[in-house]
Parts: C-alpha cells; sequence; structure tokens
C-alpha cells in the first residue's frame, strides 16, 4: 500500500510543477521542480517552483484531511529553508478541468490576508465554498478562512486565488504597480 501512495504522491508532485507552471510562468524559476528527500527531517518542501516560496504537496483520497497538514507541514518547512512564504497544495481526486482541481492551502496569505474573506469553522465547508463555480466569485477572489479555537487560521482557495495574490505581493515588492485583471 505504501508504494501506492507514494507513487500517487509523487504523480501529484508532478502534476503540480506542470499546473504552477502553466498558471504563471512569468513567475516560476527558470528550472521549476520536485526536490528531493522528501520526507527526512531536514525536508525544506516538495517543489522548487517559485522564489523564496516553499511548496508542500499533500494528496489524500479525502482532500479535507490534507488541508491543515498541508499548510502545517509547509510553514514549517519554510522556516527550514529560510523562505518568506509557505503554500500547501491540495488536488481534489477525479475532477478534472474546467473545474477546480487544486486547492491551495496556507497559515499566511501572500500580501496580507485579503478583505472581507468568509469564514467557517470547519475545512468541509470552507472547501465547498472554494470549489464552486456556478456562484459570482471569481477563482482569483474565492478565498475562505477555517478559524478554530487553539489553531491558527487557515487560508483556502483555489491554487489560481493564490497565484494571483503572490504575483501582486511581488509586484508590490518589486515596486511596480499591480497589475488588473
Amino acid at each position: 500500500m505504501a508504494n501506492s501512495s507514494k507513487r500517487k504522491g509523487d504523480r501529484a508532485e508532478r502534476e503540480a510543477v506542470a499546473v504552477l507552471f502553466r498558471l504563471a510562468p512569468d513567475l516560476v524559476v527558470t528550472r521549476p521542480q520536485r526536490l528531493l528527500g522528501a520526507g527526512r527531517r531536514e525536508d525544506t518542501g516538495d517543489l522548487w517552483v517559485f522564489p523564496r516560496v516553499t511548496v508542500q504537496v499533500k494528496y489524500r483520497s479525502d482532500p479535507s484531511t490534507a488541508l491543515r497538514p498541508a499548510a502545517d507541514g509547509a510553514a514549517v518547512q519554510a522556516l527550514r529553508a529560510g523562505s518568506q512564504l509557505a503554500v500547501g497544495l491540495v488536488p481534489l481526486p477525479g475532477v478534472r478541468r474546467p473545474a477546480v482541481r487544486w486547492v491551495a492551502t496556507a497559515l499566511a496569505w501572500p500580501g496580507g490576508p485579503p478583505p472581507q474573506v468568509p469564514r467557517f469553522r470547519s475545512v468541509t465547508p470552507a472547501l465547498h465554498h472554494v470549489r464552486r463555480d456556478d456562484g459570482p466569485v471569481p477563482r482569483t477572489d474565492r478565498v475562505a478562512v477555517v478559524e478554530r479555537v487553539g489553531a491558527a487560521a487557515l487560508f483556502l482557495a483555489p491554487v489560481e486565488a493564490w497565484i494571483d495574490a503572490y504575483r501582486a505581493a511581488v509586484t508590490a515588492q518589486a515596486g511596480e504597480p499591480p497589475r488588473t485583471r
């Protein structure tokens, strides 16, 4: 069983590199790739895709059980790596484009928390909100926060929203005017 799980995780990591490159070719490092040594004590993330960003990919058949561990793991690995940002990426099994396939999860949002983010007490309704493509909120603005007593706030969004926020943060840090959508 471990080999099957490892193969699925490896496949998810390869897909994540391709998705991030497709969505943000202007932001990725010269040679985006999977990092070796995942799972060791000094682990610094699963992917090298964006400068100063640690990316942790978690694949589970029930994605709601992967969201918090992906964000927590990315945050710990970012400290080891000296990264400025950490993001967990969780694929939604069986989902194909154009539906939301990848969920970004983080303890800190690039550029700071967006204003007026819907707040939830558990992951399941937040994930439902993030996945809804039939509502008026575009993917790039569809962010949710899960707030539980005794736990850090957890940001969830389609990967497109995280990339949009990251792009804005990089642009602001460089002193350039933000791009309009």
